[in-house]
């Protein structure tokens, strides 16, 4: 009874915090600049400890060389790094990009999977990925948990887990499901633009009413 209490309060939070922010940002998207499901899957590989704005950068003259699958199979390991040095932690993305490419190839005629079961098989491919690419290339919504969509509902009181997978879970149970992909990208613009992780705007917040973390440091303020 007292769990069903508070997940009907996160709930009725929850509702606020999406009604504001989507006033706020209400063109709020994924910043990664794709063109096809192909695409963005390489760029959310790519994407992992390393910003969007890279990403874009690098990726604005990959694509231009490689279009396909067997485009980047064709390249191979070695030559693939040097195009994508930039990113951090290349070699493993180069390899994870390779392997994840001979996959489409011989399991999916080159085609990217649209089920989160088949996505997650793919090489470099967690849940915040698979959740991305379902929400953005197959109208699947999902919570797409990356550092800022767990940093703002932990602070907001949504969760209080910093485990990504039970994040996305008590944010599932909270939120219907036609908006997971739209609040988490809510949540991702919110964090890059107040909320931030080291100093966050909490003054210029227009959720701050609603913030477990902002009412700590009144709290600890009047103390």
């Amino acid at each position: 009874m007292v769990q069903t209490e508070e997940i009907k309060k996160k709930k009725q939070k929850a509702r606020k915090i999406y009604e504001k922010l989507s006033q706020l940002y209400p063109n709020a998207h994924c910043t990664l600049n794709y063109q096809s499901p192909f695409e963005l899957l390489i760029m959310t590989i790519l994407a992992s400890q390393c910003t969007d704005e890279r990403v874009n950068q690098v990726c604005n003259t990959l694509f231009q060389k490689l279009k396909s699958p067997q485009d980047f199979v064709n390249i191979g390991q070695k030559k693939l790094e040097v195009l994508i040095r930039t990113v951090g932690f290349y070699k493993n993305k180069a390899k994870h990009i390779i392997n994840t490419c001979n996959i489409l190839i011989n399991k999916y005629n080159g085609n990217v999977p649209n089920s989160m079961e088949d996505l997650l098989q793919l090489y470099g491919v967690g849940r915040k990925t698979a959740n991305v690419i379902l929400g953005e290339c197959f109208n699947t919504p999902g919570i797409i948990v990356d550092t800022h969509c767990g940093r703002l509902a932990r602070r907001l009181g949504l969760t209080h887990s910093d485990i990504p997978e039970k994040v996305e879970m008590d944010l599932s149970q909270i939120l219907p499901k036609e908006k997971w992909t739209f609040f988490s990208h809510l949540l991702v613009f919110h964090g890059r633009n107040i909320c931030l992780a080291r100093k966050p705007k909490c003054n210029m917040c227009i959720i701050n009413n609603h913030c477990d973390f902002y009412k700590r440091i009144k709290q600890n303020v009047k103390q």
